[in-house]
């Protein structure tokens, strides 16, 4: 089932000079998908799991979730979306800082509109978190962050997970481990778009994808 189709995406960035990360963009995502996106740094694949994610919107073209276009949702609305359907892993992400890891994901879960305890503890105990569950985010290494990050994308059941680099700041057991956990939600019928620079974890992917000079292309296996 198609859960988000990207057609003709067009992003400009105007910073004295026109710079266009995005051009053209057509991507369809269907339940189940794990999609690696992979280009050189600073290519604007970061600014394509923003337009996913309704952080940025997109100069032209349409962009339709769940058969709704979400040009039409107003901020409450894309609010909502974002709080109930997405994960995000991204490298810029922050937890609220006066909350315990717990507490940060209780807070998000119930944001989402979920409230179950049960997968709270669950989640810390599969990310190798339990014992760091009453710690404040400043009181976690950059590690124990990402794999932090990585349960509060997961805490709320979302249908599609916009993943940015989720194997930076973690050793090779981690690595792996985040790279099988995502590919476990596909199987559940969740949706992993994954940017990374990691030829190797891009290989997990069930579709790789090349984003360059604003274009977006599959790369032959």
């Amino acid at each position: 089932m198609e859960i988000c189709k990207l057609e003709h995406i067009h992003k400009d960035y105007r910073m004295g000079e026109v710079v266009t990360p995005l051009k053209d963009i057509t991507l369809t995502v269907h339940e189940g998908d794990f999609i690696a996106v992979e280009g050189p740094s600073g290519i604007g694949k970061s600014t394509l799991l923003y337009v996913m994610g309704t952080l940025l919107k997109a100069d032209e073209g349409s962009y339709v979730y769940g058969g709704q276009d979400v040009a039409q949702w107003n901020d409450a609305e894309k609010s909502a979306f974002r709080a109930k359907k997405i994960g995000f892993l991204f490298q810029d992400s922050t937890m609220i800082q006066a909350l315990t890891l717990r507490e940060n994901l209780i807070f998000t879960q119930r944001v989402g509109a979920r409230k179950d305890l049960k997968k709270v503890d669950e989640l810390l105990y599969q990310f190798g978190l339990e014992d760091r569950a009453d710690f404040f985010p400043h009181q976690l290494s950059g590690g124990q962050r990402r794999r932090a990050m990585a349960a509060r994308a997961l805490i709320h059941e979302p249908e599609l997970i916009l993943a940015d680099e989720p194997t930076n700041d973690l050793d090779e057991h981690w690595s792996r481990e985040i790279i099988r956990i995502l590919k476990e939600q596909t199987k559940k019928g969740t949706a992993v778009v994954m940017v990374t620079h990691n030829s190797r974890w891009a290989g997990q992917a069930t579709r790789r994808l090349r984003l360059e000079d604003g274009i977006l292309t599959d790369i032959a296996e």
